[in-house]
């Protein structure tokens, strides 16, 4: 049984080493492209450590030779090269740590870079499934990790290692036997940082989860903060908090214990080094086997051999926090992008019909969406969705935008599959206005053209004017360079609609999706998105999620989806007469506001 176990734990060590040499193989494009300031900052470091060896050597030099002398001048001189030994020191170090700072800030900016423009490119069933918290702790915490793995956790090891042989080497020179006897700790401390890496790497694994859980429970609870308030449910908020926050505490406090258990056999294990060195170390002095010089210098290396191994204790858990960092941002990065093996066809333009056919759809298996969906959109049409929330209308353009495949039957464009269609050519074509209006952080000039500055600024101002909202973004301060704030809650909500409108004008989409909001305005700004809505609508293939009934009167045509089944369809006035649900619809909503 015990062999049987033993096995495992032999299997899982060799995965986990495989695993971290993947890692380390894939961080090392990132810094490749950086080895000049790599071998700059190594040799410098490699010089700034060796040089410490010299300070203890002087001093045994002195204690041995120029004190029984009596030579003054030799104490000068020796005072005077150890002075000068430090400030090289230290202003080797400082040129180091500057040449290795830029490297790790450089090669994380680019792997920061990459791995935003890799969420940028994944399909929407990605985010679906993963928490946008769990992802901004990704993108910034894990990425921050692996900076500080290689701008200080790397320069402790190599520093660390450096002294370890540099020290060693200098002991066996001086006095072989007294280092063979400091040795025979040796197999006692390689065991104890082996026990002590195998247990500690799984606490703070769960660790890093627990977390990422607290990041996203925070982001996503901040995010829905009006319901919590309008509930009153932000006690039972800070209770759910709280529990996560004390499991994360327990697996914690198992970690510092793991951690103080080390640094207690460290500090024993230079306690009896310097016993050994004493005790051994001051009889053979008396014999004259040794020098008092050659004493101080053992027990000054000993003190400075388990620094560097404290170092290395204190550098496990970073190394660990690393590598599982490291291996959930390149998990992201495996992942493929949306359409990256596509090899379709380029619709050049629009010319005569969308048809969806035979259309089946589900989220989950068997929880049909959309089943059995048959209609055709003519070139220039403007169609209206109405129906009841969850009906199915928002999945449609979901279906039609390639945000999701469906499990049965499919659209057309022109008789061409979207399944066969290259996804950046097919929504080139399409324009979209979410409900909820979504403004990026930046000026109104950088969200209305969404950070391309190949389009002109003149076909910025033209789009705002057709909006109707040129003339109130020029009355603000810095104009079209006002910057948004939180949303753009520094606009009004008509306004934030508006820009929506300038914003699908500036690319001129051949079809148009939109999702109509359902906040009420004040008359006058009601009266402009009205205005804004006809003009975007203007001579555009469009498809309007109507919310309110009224909205349905600029389209050509409507279609009632329910249960996700189109089960009518015609122009308001043919739905009106025939008295089926839309009728039913229409006379809920009517009563609804005049009450």
């Amino acid at each position: 049984m015990h062999w049987h176990d033993d096995e495992l734990i032999s299997e899982e060590e060799e995965k986990v080493s495989k695993r971290n040499w993947r890692i380390i193989k894939k961080l090392m494009p990132y810094f490749r492209k950086y080895l000049k300031k790599i071998i700059i900052a190594s040799i410098l470091l490699l010089c700034s450590t060796l040089l410490t060896l010299l300070g203890p050597l002087l001093i045994r030099h002195v204690i041995d030779v120029e004190i029984p002398q009596k030579n003054i001048q030799g104490l000068l001189i020796i005072a005077l090269l150890y002075l000068v030994i430090q400030i090289f020191i230290i202003l080797v170090r400082y040129l180091q740590q500057i040449e290795i700072m830029t490297v790790g800030e450089k090669a994380i900016a680019d792997l920061k870079s990459d791995l935003f423009e890799q969420l940028l490119n994944m399909p929407v069933t990605y985010f679906d499934k993963n928490p946008v918290g769990r992802l901004i702790s990704r993108v910034d915490s894990d990425t921050e990790t692996l900076k500080f793995l290689f701008s200080s956790t790397a320069v402790v090891l190599i520093r660390s290692l450096t002294l370890i042989i540099g020290m060693s080497i200098v002991m066996m020179i001086i006095n072989l036997r007294l280092y063979l006897l400091i040795l025979i700790m040796l197999p006692l401390f390689l065991y104890i940082f082996w026990w002590f890496e195998q247990n500690v790497r799984p606490v703070y694994l769960a660790l890093r989860k627990k977390i990422a859980e607290i990041n996203s429970f925070i982001i996503e609870t901040l995010g829905g903060l009006s319901i919590v308030q309008v509930f009153r449910q932000e006690t039972n908020f800070v209770s759910k908090i709280n529990n996560i926050g004390r499991e994360k505490y327990d697996i914690e406090i198992k970690a510092l214990v793991f951690w103080y258990r080390i640094w207690f056999f460290v500090d024993i294990g230079e306690v009896i080094g310097i016993i050994l060195i004493l005790g051994v170390g001051g009889m053979w002095a008396l014999k004259g086997m040794i020098t008092i010089g050659s004493i101080f210098l053992f027990i000054s290396y000993i003190t400075r051999l388990f620094e560097p191994l404290r170092g290395l204790s204190d550098q496990v858990n970073v190394i660990e926090r690393a590598f599982a960092s490291a291996e959930r941002v390149f998990h992201i990065l495996s992942k493929n992008r949306e359409g990256k093996k596509e090899e379709k066809k380029i619709v050049r333009s629009f010319k005569r019909n969308i048809e969806f056919k035979d259309l089946g759809f589900f989220y989950e298996e068997g929880k049909w969406v959309l089943q059995n969906l048959n209609f055709k959109i003519k070139k220039g049409e403007r169609i209206a969705l109405v129906g009841e929330t969850g009906g199915g209308k928002t999945s449609i353009v979901s279906l039609l935008l390639k945000f999701y495949t469906p499990q049965k039957g499919n659209i057309f464009i022109d008789n061409l599959k979207i399944t066969d269609i290259d996804r950046n050519s097919l929504r080139s074509k399409i324009g979209f206005v979410p409900q909820d209006v979504i403004l990026f952080p930046g000026s109104i000039l950088e969200n209305l053209r969404l950070f391309d500055k190949q389009i002109p600024v003149e076909k910025v101002y033209e789009a705002a004017k057709r909006a109707h909202m040129h003339n109130r973004i020029t009355k603000l301060p810095d104009e079209y360079n006002t910057n948004i704030i939180e949303q753009g809650i520094n606009l009004s909500f008509g306004e934030r609609q508006l820009l929506s409108y300038a914003r699908a004008l500036v690319f001129d989409p051949e079809i148009l999706i939109l999702d109509e909001a359902t906040s009420s305005v004040d008359p006058q700004s009601e009266q402009l998105i009205q205005e804004g809505m006809k003009e975007l609508l203007k001579n555009r293939t469009a498809i309007i999620i109507a919310h309110r009934l009224t909205t349905t009167r600029l389209a050509n045509r409507i279609l009632v989806i329910h249960k996700g089944k189109l089960i009518e369809q015609g122009t308001h006035t043919d739905l009106i007469v025939k008295k089926g649900y839309y009728y039913k619809l229409y006379n809920l909503q009517y009563l609804s506001e005049a009450r």
